[in-house]
């Protein structure tokens, strides 16, 4: 659990810059923690009854469902939180989700980008404002009240699929929401490079409910009230997710306890990711069923020409043969009817002259 939804109780406070309340498994600012598994490639996730989860995700919280077009995260009952988190990280990258937020007041549908250091880029929709998202950036698990930005838009966000795309490199990250620029944020802009997000992340997606009675009050307000969980389930889809990494290689060390983009050593070698995705064990259907539905669309288009020339070519060589069949058998009956109009003239020649039978 993370994000903007965390702070906003807290920023009610004088205090000009606070800590988030997420977590990590180990903390390298402060201790020697083991390399994070590197994800080194780019892949397109699409997620439907039958395309579910693969060994590359965690279900960290709760259980999610399949409906006919994504992954549903709902809230059915009480404090239900449903979550996912990759396996591996991404260096600096882009990430593109496909999400129909969920409606309701006191729920938070979340797209997250997390480092072990507690760098973060968030996406965030509360349930009660369906038509505005919400940017967000922490620098080492810290936040202030300027990171977080709100963004209106014409469209319902819980009626139909969006795409929200991060781009993020060393120099700036943006947020775009389909195909329109939203926000940017330079390096420099984050106090001078201090707090801005630079260290290896996870993909992590989910949805709460913020607004529940036992919250601080701050944060209810914040998610647009209580929860009325008699009115679920409060359902978030998720149609796909499409992730690149900007680096390449097995795993991703911290080389200090600086948290410094710089510090980070890119071990060369194809990932655990990489060789789950595209490694030689795989059989052919389980490869065609990772397969992005456009590149599948692309092979069946490919067929379908390759046998439409097929065809082509079949029907001209039997076109062909067919004409060459009839010249010869035209060449063959006027050679006939030839050779049958000289006998003719032959036997009336023989019965002038008398003969008859061969005799005279």
């Amino acid at each position: 659990m993370s994000l903007l939804s965390i702070l906003v109780g807290l920023l009610a406070t004088a205090i000009p810059r606070v800590h988030a309340q997420t977590w990590t498994d180990c903390q390298p600012l402060n201790e020697t923690c083991p390399p994070n598994p590197a994800f080194g490639t780019n892949y397109t996730w699409n997620f439907s009854s039958d395309s579910l989860l693969d060994d590359n995700w965690n279900i960290t919280n709760g259980a999610v469902d399949y409906a006919k077009d994504g992954m549903m995260f709902s809230i059915q009952r009480k404090l239900d939180s449903p979550t996912i988190r990759s396996k591996f990280y991404i260096f600096f990258g882009r990430v593109e989700y496909h999400i129909q937020a969920a409606p309701g007041a006191g729920v938070i549908s979340s797209a997250v980008l997390q480092s072990d250091d507690l760098d973060e880029i968030d996406w965030e929709w509360i349930g009660a404002d369906e038509y505005s998202v919400q940017s967000n950036y922490f620098g080492k698990g810290e936040f202030d009240s300027s990171d977080g930005k709100i963004h209106n838009v014409t469209e319902n966000l819980t009626k139909d699929y969006h795409n929200y795309t991060t781009w993020w490199d060393k120099d700036k990250l943006e947020w775009w929401y389909d195909g329109q620029l939203l926000r940017t944020l330079k390096y420099e802009d984050a106090d001078g490079g201090k707090y801005y997000p630079q260290t290896p992340m996870t993909i992590r997606l989910g949805i709460w409910p913020a607004g529940d009675p036992s919250q601080p009050k701050g944060r209810i307000e914040w998610a647009g009230g209580e929860i009325d969980y008699t009115d679920g389930p409060y359902t978030m889809y998720v149609k796909q997710v499409k992730a690149e990494d900007f680096s390449s290689g097995k795993e991703y060390v911290y080389t200090d306890h600086s948290g410094s983009w710089e510090s980070i050593e890119i071990v060369p070698g194809n990932s655990t990711t990489w060789e789950n995705l595209y490694g030689e064990d795989d059989s052919l259907s389980q490869k065609w069923a990772r397969l992005p539905q456009a590149a599948k669309v692309g092979v069946y288009a490919g067929g379908a020409t390759v046998a439409a020339i097929c065809i082509a070519a079949l029907v001209f060589f039997c076109i062909r043969q067919r004409r060459i069949g009839r010249r010869e058998f035209n060449i063959q009956n006027n050679k006939m009817m030839e050779e049958r109009t000289e006998m003719m003239n032959l036997q009336a020649e023989w019965r002038t002259k008398g003969y008859v039978g061969g005799r005279t």
